[in-house]
């Protein structure tokens, strides 16, 4: 069954079990963005572009102390995280987002001529669209159907919780609707407003098509897998009326690349807060470095001078030691820790690399990681795509299995994800780089080199080994989108791994502990008001 969309133009209820003070103090926090204003004075314009602003908003620290080390192998932490305080920050954003939604679908519903706004609405549903998504990848079932319509009165404030299939179901619907729907003529323009592609509605087609082709893949060997190779066989066959990022742009990476650009989005403010930042250099909640895990698919060789490497990528992820030396940390704990990659001061104020003497392995690059104010949160990439259109066509997920389109798409992924990199911090005007730190220009020979290289060249009739280059490869492109790496490490179970490292699994977070307090009854209901061991052991909808 169909969700209908008024439902999910809302936001989660508030508890009145804290007395009527606390629930307007809680009510007022969570419709923050519009609380001192009215529907009558608010304008369109102004919701879209909170939207926009925040559609990646969350706590990082969650990366680099559970994603990134644990679930996705891709760095050492050498601090135990207490990751359940991080969890709530997305969650949060997220029904704070469809209030703001909410109102914005009201304001175009009540204007004098509310079809001239549909390009703004269709946006709008592409971007909550992925948000949603995001939601039940990271907690399975979540309050949608019923949520947020506390503005209705107090019977309101608990929402049941949906079903991940119906909620999957029901947005990818929306997607489509919107990638059909938007690039309208005759529009109002928010102009300046639309601060997330510009305006640019092929760029939005192709960001809605790109996200339907991830969910498509991802659920299509569940019970949705009809619909689903329904949207690959439409996209794939169709790329005149579902258009895909395919054109290398690196004049505007942003437009076919989408996420949050600091000085795209923001503009007015281009620091844009340093919470990737934090969440590496911050040293009670983190000590993270390159692992042996990762350093293994890109060098060739154990050689510590950096003679091995094939993958280009590694200069602008990483960098090494304070000696110079290429030494990751094993990726199973067996050395400790050893020195402090991000020193800082007592003020906080980052401090050179290097100033660490007893720093002994390589880490994230600090310039990358420091350069809060250029660097970009990507949601999906050109790469992801290219490299999930391999999947199908190896797979024969939707359309007839074809290793020469599989390896064609699987190339270009990596093309794409090396330009990507490169282009963005050689095309960077801050000063966090110095000249002397920038890895160069990449060349096409230089990329022909990476890609020809026997570790990642498609291996002719071998199916299931391209697979796991495939996977492998788009394991690697998704370094810093680091929930949608966890995605692929859960949904194929062939992302690279240390065989004598065996973390805790987590197959989805567990809810945050208001949950608990404000709608215990319809958590219990789902089976969610356990202890967060037990939570995590859940598989979500399209796990095997």
């Amino acid at each position: 069954m169909k969700i209908q969309h008024k439902i999910i133009h809302t936001v989660l209820g508030i508890s009145l079990m804290a007395g009527m003070v606390s629930c307007k103090k809680g009510f007022e926090e969570l419709n923050m963005p519009y609380k001192d204003a009215t529907v009558s004075t608010a304008t369109p314009a102004g919701f879209f572009n909170n939207l926009a602003k925040r559609a990646t908003q969350e706590d990082y620290t969650i990366y680099t102390g559970l994603f990134m080390p644990i679930t996705n192998q891709q760095g050492v932490q050498n601090r135990n995280l207490p990751y359940t305080n991080y969890i709530t920050s997305f969650w949060s954003t997220y029904y704070s987002d469809l209030a703001d939604y909410k109102q914005l679908l009201k304001l175009i519903s009540s204007s004098p001529n509310p079809d001239v706004y549909n390009n703004v609405k269709y946006m709008a549903n592409i971007l909550m669209a992925q948000k949603t998504l995001s939601m039940l990848d990271r907690y399975g079932d979540i309050p949608y159907s019923q949520a947020g319509i506390a503005t209705e009165g107090a019977a309101n404030y608990k929402p049941q919780y949906d079903k991940e299939e119906a909620v999957y179901s029901s947005v990818l619907d929306d997607l489509k609707a919107a990638v059909e729907g938007v690039g309208g003529a005759n529009q109002s323009s928010i102009g300046t407003y639309e601060s997330f592609l510009a305006n640019d509605f092929v760029a939005w087609k192709k960001f809605g098509n790109a996200l339907r082709l991830r969910y498509a893949v991802r659920l299509s060997k569940t019970n949705l897998q009809t619909k689903a190779k329904a949207a690959i066989v439409e996209i794939l066959g169709n790329p005149s009326t579902y258009p895909l990022p395919n054109d290398q742009d690196l004049t505007a990476l942003y437009k076919s690349n989408y996420g949050s650009y600091p000085l795209v989005v923001v503009p007015n403010s281009p620091d844009y807060g340093d919470r990737f930042w934090y969440a590496f250099r911050e040293l009670s909640v983190s000590n993270i470095r390159m692992s042996s895990n990762v350093f293994a698919k890109m060098s060739s060789t154990n050689a510590d001078d950096g003679s091995g490497f094939f993958d280009p990528r590694y200069k602008v992820w990483f960098m090494p030691n304070n000696a110079g030396k290429w030494i990751p940390q094993p990726q199973n704990g067996t050395v400790a820790d050893g020195g402090t990659p991000y020193p800082n001061t007592s003020a906080n104020a980052p401090m050179a690399p290097g100033t660490d003497p007893d720093n002994k392995f390589a880490s994230f690059n600090y310039y990358l990681v420091r350069d809060f104010q250029s660097f970009p949160y990507v949601i999906i990439s050109e790469a992801d795509v290219h490299f999930l259109k391999a999947e199908a066509y190896n797979q024969g997920i939707g359309v007839a299995a074809n290793q020469a389109l599989a390896e064609t798409e699987y190339n270009l992924g990596m093309r794409a994800s090396v330009n990507f990199w490169y282009t963005t911090v050689n095309s960077n005007t801050t000063s966090i780089w110095p000249t002397a730190a920038k890895p160069g220009p990449i060349t096409q020979a230089q990329i022909d080199v990476f890609t020809n290289n026997p570790a990642v060249k498609f291996t002719p009739g071998d199916v299931a080994g391209n697979y796991k280059k495939i996977i492998t490869q788009s394991w690697l492109a998704s370094m810093f989108n680091a929930v949608e790496t966890w995605c692929t490490v859960r949904r194929t179970g062939l992302t690279p791994k240390d065989a004598s490292y065996n973390p805790t699994t987590y197959n989805r977070l567990p809810y945050p502990d208001d949950e608990k307090t404000n709608n215990s009854a319809n958590l219990s209901a789902i089976g969610g008001n356990v202890g967060p061991e037990v939570q995590i052991q859940k598989k979500v909808y399209w796990m095997p």
